[in-house]
């Protein structure tokens, strides 16, 4: 069973929390958690997993503007995005909407069963958007899952691309974080690039995390261009994120592992593709552990590969 999504009302006057009661009388996945403005009893009912903070601005024994400043301020209450609940025209201030995590701002002068559907659309909202990878902006291990699940599930071909940058590591130690993000970034607009040149409209591209992605394809026949122009893409751009001295070289000097002053080459990238024929015969825990033994082999090819065939 999945775990209700605590959406919790700061509400003094209890108006709007009636209203919401009815709202998500028939919605199992919604916990409704009321709380007043004091703020004691928010520190006693704010939690970590919390979803979303719906703040009744009628009626309210604190300034809203104040309230919500004093909920950016306390850490562990940033995580839940908030929104104001009014019957009247209302409008924070820019200053405060640059500070406060506030994502909405909606009118409690509707059907009770508009509203619990607006409120629900909001949750989908965040729900979605912590499914994506903050800095790419791709779906994540969940999504990814999910739609591996269920192309698994159809019977129809499919193959999942999974693609990883080599030498990022030291790269990213030897520049900085911050251009590591820029190569990240330049990557996952590739492969999106790529797949809209060329690929199907139900064709998916996830991030799993760091420089891995995964593509998941429902045309075989493209496999080979699809990846032949990611490296063409990948190939062709990644010099711009290397200083002219490095380019010229062909390499960065870097420690390894060991402690040891090493030459790392320019960065390429390593694709290697599975079957649907091979995920559908192969255990979910396997289908991972053969993705990384296919990716080994990849890495042993010096500069950017597409391994597609492992007969």
């Amino acid at each position: 069973m999945n775990k209700k999504k605590n959406v919790v009302v700061i509400d003094d006057r209890g108006d709007l929390f009636h209203l919401l009661t009815l709202s998500f009388i028939v919605n199992p996945t919604i916990q409704l958690i009321r709380t007043s403005s004091d703020t004691d009893e928010l520190d006693k009912t704010l939690l970590l997993e919390d979803y979303l903070i719906i703040v009744n601005e009628e009626g309210l024994k604190a300034d809203i503007t104040e309230l919500v400043r004093g909920l950016h301020v306390r850490n562990k209450f940033t995580i839940a995005p908030i929104v104001v609940a009014t019957g009247k025209r209302y409008e924070l201030s820019e200053d405060v909407l640059k500070l406060v995590p506030v994502i909405s701002v909606i009118s409690k002068d509707v059907d009770p069963s508009l509203l619990g559907h607006h409120l629900s659309n909001f949750i989908d909202s965040i729900d979605s958007n912590r499914n994506l990878n903050a800095l790419s902006g791709l779906p994540g291990n969940n999504v990814i899952g999910l739609k591996i699940r269920d192309c698994k599930a159809d019977d129809k071909d499919f193959a999942v691309m999974y693609i990883d940058l080599d030498n990022f590591k030291e790269y990213n130690e030897y520049y900085g974080f911050y251009k590591g993000d820029q190569v990240l970034s330049f990557l996952a607009r590739t492969l999106y690039d790529v797949m809209r040149e060329c690929g199907a409209e139900t064709d998916f591209v996830g991030h799993v995390g760091g420089d891995d992605f995964i593509m998941i394809l429902q045309h075989l026949n493209v496999v080979k261009e699809i990846g032949d122009r990611i490296i063409a893409h990948f190939d062709a751009g990644i010099s711009k994120f290397y200083e002219a001295k490095d380019l010229e070289n062909g390499y960065i000097e870097a420690r390894n592992r060991t402690g040891q002053i090493e030459r790392i080459n320019i960065m390429s990238i390593s694709i290697i593709v599975m079957y649907s024929d091979e995920i559908r015969s192969t255990p979910v825990n396997e289908v991972y552990k053969r993705m990384m033994l296919y990716k080994k082999r990849a890495k042993m090819v010096r500069g950017s590969v597409l391994l597609k065939d492992f007969k």
